[in-house]
């Protein structure tokens, strides 16, 4: 995990092994912030999806620094962009 913060990770570990749990993660936030919606709680389903948004951010800063340490320097670019379209995604949800 240090590796991964500091950037000298391999992005596939980072991109696997921590971004999967973290998917796994912001999905059920979604879901249980719903729910928590539909049950007349809206200050609280805000509540988890900024810190839905910060367990995506968090991650995503790991993969960004991590995405420079591939064998083929096509992925970086590509691993950048999908990033990126990832965090507009969890901002529209």
């Amino acid at each position: 995990m240090q590796a991964a913060l500091a950037g000298t990770e391999r992005l596939w570990k980072v991109w696997w092994l921590i971004g999967i749990p973290v998917a796994w993660a912001t999905s059920g936030m979604i879901i249980g912030a719903e729910m928590i919606r539909a049950a007349g709680y809206w200050n609280w389903g805000d509540l988890i999806d900024v810190a839905r948004l910060v367990v995506y951010f968090g991650w995503a800063r790991m993969a960004w620094r991590c995405s420079n340490n591939v064998e083929n320097r096509r992925w970086t670019p590509v691993t950048r962009l999908a990033l990126g379209a990832g965090f507009v995604s969890m901002a529209m949800f």
